[in-house]
């Protein structure tokens, strides 16, 4: 049964897709969509909202991004809204039966992608075997009313900060290979330090798009925007002012920041990305 129920909502996410692209091509709906990941012109618009394969070698914590813009009247905002409620309760599909059964899921993926492999041969893609569920799972951005001007960015500081503790740390360092150099150069590190030191584990996370929004009324409203960026035309069925992004991010900030305690740049622990807090200087008398 769990099968069906997966295999039903991953068809209604399908169709649902299907359904708004078409409406934004029959209506000729303002829109542009920026020309990425090595094409020469821009995407489908149906193509890129099924890309949820992962390509090559590609990295879990990778996705593929697709800015753009695109104007939409009542009938579209609806169909766009059973996308996102699509995506929702394929999701809620697939944590259940991963939940149940982490083995039954990776053999539940391979048949999905038996099972649409004409559609992704149609689409280019050959030899996906596995679904990208982040990818799946992202809402396509929808704001509820017309902006005047959109200004996109990266955004490239994007850290992941846990406190931790010298205990938690240690435990983390003996399930490593406590036979190599490196791993008791950094045990003997660790040693070293008060237990009551707090130190911080990091997450380096990808560069995130972010669209800035600027509205008639003043008010500002930024998020992030890995797909196209919806909003109602209100009758106007032309697209607000808006910079292009670049297709790479900009250098990265060198320095790690978190509230008022800074972290030294280099990692005390390398081998589990820990790094101490910046001591404070001691007068000297």
């Amino acid at each position: 049964m769990n099968e069906k129920q997966l295999f039903d909502e991953f068809e209604r996410l399908r169709r649902s897709i299907s359904a708004f692209s078409r409406s934004v091509h029959q209506y000729d709906s303002a829109h542009w969509i920026a020309p990425w990941n090595g094409a020469v012109r821009a995407p489908d618009l149906e193509d890129l909202l099924l890309d949820l394969w992962y390509q090559d070698d590609q990295d879990g914590r990778e996705t593929r991004i697709y800015p753009g813009l695109i104007a939409l009247n009542r009938e579209q905002i609806t169909l766009a809204a059973e996308v996102n409620i699509a995506k929702d309760r394929f999701r809620n599909r697939v944590q259940a039966i991963k939940t149940a059964d982490s083995v039954h899921w990776r053999e539940l993926q391979g048949q999905l992608a038996r099972r649409y492999k004409g559609l992704n041969e149609a689409l280019g893609r050959e030899g996906l075997t596995r679904l990208h569920l982040k990818q799946v799972f992202r809402h396509i951005p929808l704001v509820v009313k017309r902006p005047d001007r959109v200004g996109f960015s990266w955004y490239t500081s994007g850290r992941s900060i846990q406190k931790i503790t010298k205990k938690e740390a240690w435990e983390r360092l003996i399930k490593l290979n406590t036979e190599s150099a490196h791993i008791r150069i950094q045990m003997e590190r660790l040693a070293s330090l008060p237990d009551s030191e707090p130190l911080a584990r990091v997450q380096k996370q990808a560069p995130v798009l972010r669209a800035n929004l600027v509205f008639a009324d003043g008010r500002r409203k930024s998020l992030n925007v890995s797909l196209p960026l919806l909003f109602p035309s209100q009758g106007i069925n032309e697209l607000p002012d808006f910079s292009i992004p670049t297709a790479t991010p900009p250098g990265e900030r060198q320095r790690l920041v978190r509230s008022d305690n800074r972290l030294e740049d280099d990692a005390f622990l390398p081998s589990i990305r820990v790094h101490r807090y910046v001591q404070p200087k001691r007068g000297v008398y």
